[in-house]
């Protein structure tokens, strides 16, 4: 057998219930000695069929012995008549005498007797006798079956080849010397004879669970066939439940085991099993369902259970009383660096607004952007942070538009900052590089003397994808800025990039950086 159907048929073993598996198991197991007596109940009833076979053909004999018997009885009669007749005087009743005499035997029959000659001497009333031609052959009696099978006649010869006398038997006397009491009467009995048959009886008929026996038997010296056909005795009651009994013991060995395993072992592992199943965490303990079995170690399977149920309920309390510090500390954690990052924040817009040098303000001015941009991802990064799905962007991105509109130098101040956005989340690294990147385009568009920026927000067709396009005026080919801002900017804008794994797609023409960041998941 191939891997491929043991493969198929284990996968169906598999799906098998557990009593199912086990019924299946008795079965096989108990089946070859089912077997062992199937074969000899079978095997005790072909010797009986055969016994009955041998019967059925020793009686044939003894009905070929009877005929053969009858036979010899009116032979030697004939014989002695025939002698006798031949030496009497013309016109002597010693003919009608011994005529009388044959006819008195038990087996009736018509007879004529000669005397020296195939003259007919005498013959019974009503038998009218064909004169007998000489004997041809060595045989001192022929037999011969009469045309249509009606009767059986025989010619005996004496010992210079003329014949003696002539019996004829009848069928039916035939049929009943044939007959033996005390027997079943349902057989078919012929005489055979090339050429001719005559049916003594006629009475067998075919039937289901019969068998069907045939025997010939010699008659008359071989020059007939004495032949029987009948049935051997149908299967009886007795023989058919010797039969039949081996099977129904093993299917009902293999019904009980399972029936046993079933109600001692399986149901009420199946009742555990669903007592186990109705368990939820938090309860106070697992309550064992009683179970009236032998099976001693299932009731230690449910106790052992309660003692596991006991001790990770106190092990899950400990953890949730240490997951509980541990997010207080977070909590705190990020409560103070939050508060950092908006002290660092206002220190820098201090010194930004008390600084006299506009450059040095402005320096303190995009450090302070920066922070802030950080303060933001931080912000909502901690906001999140109980549901731990990640950063929301669409929040981000606005308070992040928001604060670079608050902080812009005086010559942008007319900016406009457009943002169309679908929600997404990620993660608090990709979320950073946003944030800076978009505060890096934003601050250029500023000292570049944009009028506006555009920041958009789009899912993908992929998943765990979104683009992200900026578009500003200041990002379009030929727009005079400072060599250092530009040259700065584009080496900040490629780090960035860089850090989120992805390759930014620059259209001078329409002014519009296109980039595709990994989202965790699309806010509702």
């Amino acid at each position: 057998m191939s891997d491929t159907g043991t493969g198929w048929i284990a996968s169906r073993y598999a799906r098998l219930s557990t009593g199912l598996k086990m019924l299946l198991i008795l079965s096989v197991s108990l089946l070859p000695l089912g077997l062992i007596a199937i074969l000899a109940s079978v095997q005790s009833a072909r010797q009986k069929s055969e016994d009955r076979r041998e019967e059925t053909l020793a009686r044939l004999e003894i009905r070929a012995q009877r005929l053969n018997a009858a036979f010899a009885r009116s032979v030697i009669t004939i014989h002695t008549a025939s002698t006798a007749i031949s030496l009497s005087p013309a016109g002597s009743t010693l003919c009608g005498t011994m005529l009388h005499r044959l006819e008195a035997q038990p087996v009736p029959a018509r007879y004529a007797l000669f005397a020296g000659g195939a003259a007919v001497r005498c013959a019974s009333p009503g038998f009218a006798s064909q004169p007998a031609a000489r004997r041809a052959g060595p045989e001192s009696v022929r037999a011969e079956i009469l045309p249509g099978g009606a009767a059986l006649r025989l010619v005996i010869f004496g010992g210079t080849g003329q014949p003696e006398g002539v019996v004829e038997y009848s069928r039916d006397a035939l049929s009943k010397l044939t007959m033996i009491a005390d027997t079943s009467s349902e057989f078919d009995l012929d005489l055979i004879q090339p050429g001719r048959r005559m049916i003594l009886r006629h009475q067998y008929r075919p039937g289901p669970f019969r068998q069907t026996v045939r025997g010939v038997h010699p008659v008359a010296d071989g020059q007939l066939q004495l032949g029987i056909t009948l049935s051997a005795i149908p299967i009886t009651a007795t023989d058919l439940a010797m039969i039949l009994l081996p099977i129904f013991m093993w299917l009902l060995a293999a019904l009980i085991g399972w029936l046993i395993l079933d109600r001692l072992l399986l149901q009420p592992l199946a009742r555990m099993q669903r007592a186990i199943a109705a368990y939820r965490p938090g309860e106070a303990g697992f309550e064992p369902p009683r179970l009236a079995t032998p099976a001693r170690e299932i009731g230690e399977l449910g106790r052992a259970f309660d003692q596991v149920v006991r001790t990770v309920s106190r092990h899950e309390a400990e953890l949730e009383a240490a997951v509980e510090r541990q997010k207080k500390l977070v909590r705190e954690v990020h409560h103070r660096v939050k508060n950092n990052l908006q002290v660092v924040a206002s220190l820098l817009n201090l010194h930004s607004r008390g600084s006299a040098n506009e450059e040095v303000a402005a320096a303190y001015a995009s450090i302070q952007r920066r922070v802030d941009a950080l303060a933001v991802v931080h912000r909502n990064h901690y906001a999140e942070l109980e549901e731990n799905r990640g950063v929301a962007l669409k929040p981000l991105i606005s308070e992040l538009a928001a604060n670079l509109r608050a902080t812009a130098p005086s010559s942008a101040a007319a900016m406009m900052i457009r943002l169309d956005l679908d929600p997404f989340y990620v993660t608090q690294d990709v979320a950073v590089s946003v944030a800076f990147l978009i505060t890096e385009i934003a601050e250029f568009a500023m000292l570049c003397g944009a009028a506006s920026v555009a920041i958009s927000l789009r899912g993908r067709g992929q998943a765990r994808t979104a683009s992200l396009v900026i578009e500003s005026g200041s990002l379009k080919a030929g727009v005079a800025c400072a060599p250092v801002l530009t040259e700065r900017f584009e080496r900040i804008v490629t780090g960035l990039s860089r850090q989120l794994r992805t390759a930014i797609e620059r259209d001078p023409e329409a002014g519009r950086y296109s980039l595709d960041i990994a989202v965790v998941d699309r806010a509702v």
